[in-house]
């Protein structure tokens, strides 16, 4: 399989205002509906939490953000990565409020938001919180109400004696899969290597209506290849970080986040950078590499930590994939907090295959 990559040579959405900090990023999804975009973003705040906000395009490029609904937050919601001794890390450090006229449309962590048009509810909207996976559904892509029966999928524990740490699932990108017509969701799980460490994997739960949730289970786990990748970029080994999925003629096409790990934090998760790979599978379970050549490198603006649209926007020949990075290491702020100078950015890139 041949493919090209092109990218803008600057960023699309970038923060502006109180609510996104200095960091705003694409767990999320970019929709065309019609001739307008729209892109759900995420962003966060130290002391508050995260948002979900909305962006609108005629062209996929140039971006507005309508400012549609009144905003208040005071108490971090929380989103468990890890859990030691008890007690599950804590990442706003201080506590903090808002108050303002806001894009904001929901509060999950990592989300995707799926249009489906000829349903009651077209817009779908799938994340994680403290209690597990969540799905909020709404009639105009705006005012999202959250299902009673939440959580779809309860919270999901993956305790390493070794450690002494528990590790919790919560990224998890879901698509429409069109050739079987399911919702599938593409679940962090973990497994404990012969090393005693917990290594992240990708995992699949699948549903027919976006409620009922089948239990997730691990599709894919990373091997020696994948730590030769990193150690031969100078890393000590690699983990799956995100997987998504999407149709592409007979296959499966999947932008496989690898997590270029240097260490352990004793007091948190792993300290490293995430590239993006693309990967393809003929059922959406057997899944390889088309290259171990990173498909959106770590440069520029973008040097950091890279992550990517749930699923992108498919037209014909064009593949349109909204990708967001920054400066930072993945772990840094819980050794340092944030730093307000190193921005986090969406931009826009380009496959062709």
């Amino acid at each position: 399989m041949r493919v090209a990559w092109k990218e803008l040579e600057n960023p699309v959405i970038y923060p502006e205002y109180p609510w996104e900090g200095s960091i705003t990023y694409v767990y999320g999804s970019a929709i065309k509906i019609g001739d307008k975009y729209r892109l759900y973003y995420q962003s966060f705040v130290e002391g508050i939490g995260y948002f979900v906000n909305l962006a609108e395009s005629y062209d996929g490029i140039n971006w507005r953000k309508p400012l549609i609904k009144k905003l208040k937050a005071s108490i971090p919601r929380s989103y468990p990565t890890v859990e030691i001794d008890s007690n599950i890390e804590d990442f706003y450090r201080k506590t903090s409020s808002l108050e303002c006229v806001s894009n904001v449309v929901s509060t999950y962590h990592s989300p995707t938001v799926i249009y489906r048009p000829g349903d009651e509810y077209p817009y779908k909207l799938f994340g994680y919180t403290s209690e597990g996976y969540c799905v909020s559904l709404s009639k105009d892509g705006i005012n999202f109400m959250e299902y009673e029966g939440n959580p779809v999928i309860p919270l999901k524990r993956y305790p390493n004696r070794k450690t002494k740490k528990v590790w919790f699932s919560d990224v998890a990108p879901v698509f429409y899969d069109t050739k079987k017509r399911i919702y599938r969701a593409m679940v962090k799980t973990y497994k404990i290597d012969k090393e005693g460490r917990t290594r992240r994997c990708v995992g699949m739960s699948t549903s027919r209506d976006f409620i009922n949730w089948t239990r997730p289970h691990t599709l894919w786990v990373p091997d020696e290849s994948f730590d030769r990748i990193a150690q031969e970029k100078g890393f000590s080994w690699a983990d799956f970080y995100r997987l998504c999925v999407f149709n592409y003629k007979d296959y499966y096409l999947g932008l496989l986040h690898l997590f270029l790990i240097e260490e352990e934090i004793p007091g948190g998760t792993h300290l490293g950078y995430i590239e993006v790979y693309l990967a393809k599978s003929k059922n959406c379970i057997d899944w390889e590499l088309v290259s171990d050549k990173p498909l959106i490198e770590r440069k520029g603006w973008h040097k950091g930590n890279i992550q990517t649209v749930s699923f992108p926007i498919v037209e014909e020949e064009k593949i349109m994939i909204y990708f967001s990075g920054g400066g930072q290491k993945h772990g840094q702020w819980e050794i340092y907090g944030l730093d307000p100078s190193s921005k986090a950015c969406i931009g826009l890139g380009f496959l062709e295959i």
